[in-house]
């Protein structure tokens, strides 16, 4: 880089200036203009300072405050002025001339310093960028989250929607076929909605019943514990189900076979209408068996767990 400096009537003619506008800005900015030190005519100042007066130029013609200004000429000038001062303290102290090779020296490192700013700042542009990157990317990730937990309730409301029309067949066909064999109808024969939808309850050794509220959802019943059930042995060839009324309880039968009769599944759910203590009527399961085996009380409380778990997200 040239040691070469300029006086203000060369800054001014180099960048198409008036003389009384560049000493107007020298006068207002001095601090952030590298000079060779001097006073008056005899100031001159290096060729870094050209980009300087360029910047004041063009934030006046944007019609900038003069905090704004400064502000800027702060942070892009400011280490590049403190460093050339320094420098040129340095220079005089020891008596060199600005043009020795020690002052072209300097003024290399000045402009490597006054690169330097200017990462700085836009390394602080980034670093903003990044910031909006990662909010957006945040907002992105909760919708998402959203999605999946809206679609996992559709998907459960569908389920329960596919096991009443199921339901609905098989009563149908059970009906159709009473009527074929001379059987007749019987209302008995099937529980009412109501039963259906009823809170589904178990009770604990202590006599307290244990049911299963949803959030945004109505209580777990009877009902969405069939669509379970049926779910569980839908991969089956054929499924029968078939309720049974006995001294005030209602028995249902799940049978699931192959085309091999020797496999076969079968699962029967005794429940019974019970009044709480805080006077709710609730539909509690008396017991359940699969292929003729009892499930434990254990197993059907950590079953009634993990649903709960499911249920009230």
């Amino acid at each position: 880089m040239s040691g070469q400096y300029l006086s203000l009537r060369e800054v001014g003619r180099r960048l198409g200036i008036p003389p009384s506008t560049v000493v107007y800005y020298k006068d207002k900015y001095a601090k952030y203009l590298p000079s060779s030190g001097g006073k008056g005519r005899r100031q001159r100042y290096s060729v870094e300072a050209l980009e300087v007066f360029r910047r004041i130029r063009e934030m006046y013609g944007m019609n900038w405050s003069t905090d704004q200004i400064e502000n800027e000429l702060s942070i892009k000038f400011g280490m590049l002025i403190n460093s050339i001062n320094s420098d040129q303290q340095l220079i005089n102290d020891a008596g060199l001339e600005p043009s020795s090779d020690m002052q072209t020296v300097i003024n290399g490192l000045s402009n490597v310093l006054g690169k330097v700013s200017d990462l700085l700042s836009n390394q602080a542009l980034f670093q903003a960028e990044i910031r909006d990157l990662r909010d957006e990317l945040a907002s992105l990730r909760s919708e998402k989250r959203k999605l999946a937990a809206d679609t996992n309730e559709r998907i459960m409301d569908m389920a329960m929607e596919i096991g009443r029309l199921k339901r609905d067949r098989a009563e149908l066909f059970r009906i159709v076929r009473n009527k074929e064999t001379g059987l007749g109808t019987e209302e008995s024969a099937f529980p009412s909605a109501g039963y259906l939808e009823r809170p589904l309850v178990i009770m604990n050794a202590e006599g307290e019943y244990l049911g299963v509220s949803g959030k945004n959802r109505k209580h777990f019943s009877l009902e969405d514990f069939v669509v379970l059930l049926e779910n569980s042995v839908n991969s089956h060839r054929s499924v029968d189900l078939r309720w049974k009324g006995d001294s005030g309880r209602w028995v249902l039968v799940i049978s699931a076979s192959e085309e091999d009769p020797s496999v076969k599944k079968e699962i029967v759910l005794v429940t019974e209408e019970n009044i709480t203590p805080s006077k709710n009527t609730v539909v509690r399961i008396i017991s359940m068996n699969i292929n003729d085996k009892a499930v434990p009380d254990a197993l059907l409380f950590s079953l009634f767990r993990q649903i709960r778990d499911s249920f009230d997200r």
